[in-house]
């Protein structure tokens, strides 16, 4: 008998096939759909914690319990008097960094994986220990954003709007907005992030890398299918991008594999000579969701750059800019 409902999948371009016993939708040219909306909030630490210091992998029991623990703390957060909070010293605060924790969404589900951290390569979970200049890279930036600022350009790209904090690339599990949308066709393949609705634009067929003098925030993106993984390589970034450390040479390598309906598996390997010794690599499964992408205002107006440059010129008018360390956000400042 003749099947209205695949006959309505195929007219909007997506099929499905069986593969490992999992249903992954195709598109009309042949290749797995990446198409959707993904989630890839999670509370599963990017680096192995010291107490899973050789445990690759959680049980289901272990799982279980540590989702437990967070929904109790999730709880417990809103319960919290943030006026007490933020008088304690040396913590966040209700307001250190723009928002307080009424809308922090930092996952409460351990990722689909079932490992200890995000980081697979190296063996220990862990990244590889940067190289002296690419700390001293860091440090020259944060001191700068630590001051009063003289102009924009003294800001942190985040301050900014220029990137979000977990829309990469690579994408990574942040504070808030974890939600990324792709929209597929044979020739190209869009991603857009929530955070400041960052968004990429991806040629799917072979085509040469940009010159090496023209770099980006996001740097030079270019796709090519691996069988059903969507493999893309991104150079050619600018010297203001600082994912962990690395620097404009970084080579990016990130993988799209569909697994089923729901699942996107995202893998992505950092490759910077210049600041690591060896190329490392992390995993996670993002989830497919039916809530929609909404704007992310950043600035709401465009207001906050003008307040905080006023600010500062308030500042050397009262001779009170050397003495401000809040420049720099809590999550910024070296820790002891």
């Amino acid at each position: 008998m003749f099947d209205l409902k695949y006959l309505f999948i195929v007219s909007l371009g997506v099929a499905f096939t069986s593969v490992s016993n999992a249903e992954v939708p195709m598109t009309a040219w042949g290749k797995p759909s990446l198409q959707g909306t993904w989630d890839f909030r999670t509370m599963t630490p990017f680096e192995r914690p010291e107490q899973f210091k050789d445990k690759e992998f959680l049980s289901d029991e272990e799982i279980a319990k540590a989702e437990a623990d967070r929904a109790k703390a999730w709880e417990a957060r809103g319960n919290v008097d943030f006026e007490e909070a933020a008088k304690a010293e040396g913590q966040q605060g209700d307001v250190d960094v723009g928002y307080n924790q009424f809308f922090l969404d930092l996952g409460t589900k351990v990722n689909g994986t079932k490992r200890t951290s995000l980081v697979i390569d190296p063996p220990d979970g862990r990244v590889p220990a940067p190289s002296e200049s690419a700390v001293a890279r860091y440090v020259k930036s944060r001191d700068v954003w630590a001051r009063s600022p003289e102009g924009p350009e003294d800001r942190n790209p985040f301050d900014r709007c220029i990137k979000g904090f977990n829309a990469g690339p690579p994408m990574t599990s942040g504070a808030y907005n974890n939600i990324m949308q792709i929209v597929e066709s044979e020739d190209f393949v869009a991603m857009q992030v929530e955070m400041v609705n960052d968004h990429r634009i991806i040629p799917t067929t072979s085509r040469d890398q940009l010159p090496e003098h023209m770099r980006f925030w996001k740097g030079d993106s270019r796709g090519e299918w691996d069988g059903d993984t969507f493999v893309v390589t991104t150079t050619n970034f600018n010297e203001h991008q600082m994912f962990r450390l690395t620097g404009p040479n970084m080579t990016l390598t990130e993988r799209f594999t569909r697994l089923d309906t729901d699942t996107l598996e995202y893998q992505f390997t950092v490759d910077d000579s210049d600041t690591y010794d060896v190329p490392w690599t992390a995993i996670m499964h993002m989830t497919r969701t039916d809530s929609d992408v909404y704007e992310f205002a950043c600035h709401e107006g465009n207001y906050a750059m003008p307040l905080m440059l006023k600010g500062a010129r308030k500042q050397e008018r009262d001779g009170t800019s050397v003495d401000d360390d809040t420049w720099l956000p809590s999550w910024s400042k070296p820790r002891s």
